[in-house]
């Protein structure tokens, strides 16, 4: 019985490492997003310009974007910006 609980902890503990590295995080590096994403660098550093000038325009920082700390208000905007950019607003 201990050995299967043992087993069982092991498995999930596992589970949650593999799937917590599965997501690669380049830290606003084009060429590491280009691979990431299967895109160009060319289209990786237009996507990143273009986040961080909607971003900038709605007062706020990447670190804010990124922390998820842009009110609802702004961020509409920073949607609709990046929308008129023809960028993901994800």
């Amino acid at each position: 019985m201990k050995s299967m609980i043992v087993a069982s902890a092991f498995f999930v503990v596992s589970a949650g490492l593999t799937s917590a590295h599965a997501r690669v995080v380049c830290h606003h590096d084009p060429v590491c997003q280009a691979q990431r994403d299967g895109t160009s660098v060319d289209q990786a550093r237009k996507r990143e310009q273009g986040v961080t000038d909607c971003v900038t325009a709605a007062g706020y920082t990447r670190a804010d974007w990124s922390a998820y700390r842009v009110p609802e208000g702004p961020a509409k905007k920073v949607r609709a910006c990046l929308a008129r950019k023809g960028l993901p607003t994800s």
